[in-house]
């Protein structure tokens, strides 16, 4: 009998040991953290300034014209889909236009919503769209649902 308990109890430990693992998953380190949100974005200056007719196409199918109210300097705010994703076009003057005023708004939009997703504020709210990158071309901001590629497709769809 002492044998028996000495196998379960060596049995329960090796359970114990392995259950109390560390955890295999990095910490990471604020530099880690910022190279990360480096790679949210993108910032592309082929010399030429878009339109919403120029979106539109390429594929890119437009819902609903918002307010610039809280975007200083944008001349046009859109809000629709490309490749089944949510993209907010946000247009400006120019390039160095859209890079000034623009990529502030823009990561602090990503930093305010990113994770948030329908419903998450409760059930009577609107939907909020999750935009997790967003990318400059030319005099627009790409504002992307959940990360950069969808934004890159549309960009290199446009001339």
């Amino acid at each position: 009998m002492p044998m028996i308990f000495k196998t379960i109890f060596a049995a329960m430990l090796i359970v114990v040991i392995v259950g109390c693992g560390t955890d295999d998953t990095p910490a990471v380190s604020s530099d880690e953290e910022s190279s990360s949100l480096f790679e949210s974005s993108l910032i592309i200056d082929r010399g030429v300034s878009y339109s919403v007719e120029d979106l539109r196409a390429v594929g890119w199918k437009s819902s609903q014209q918002l307010e610039t109210g809280t975007l200083p300097g944008a001349t046009e705010v859109w809000y629709g889909f490309f490749q089944q994703k949510d993209i907010e076009v946000r247009i400006y003057e120019s390039h160095e236009a859209a890079r000034e005023f623009g990529a502030p708004p823009a990561k602090a939009t990503i930093d305010e919503y990113s994770g948030a997703r329908d419903g998450a504020h409760g059930p009577w709210t609107p939907n909020i769209a999750q935009y997790g990158a967003f990318e400059i071309i030319g005099n627009l901001v790409l504002m992307c649902e959940l990360e950069l590629a969808t934004c890159e497709a549309l960009a290199n769809e446009l001339p």
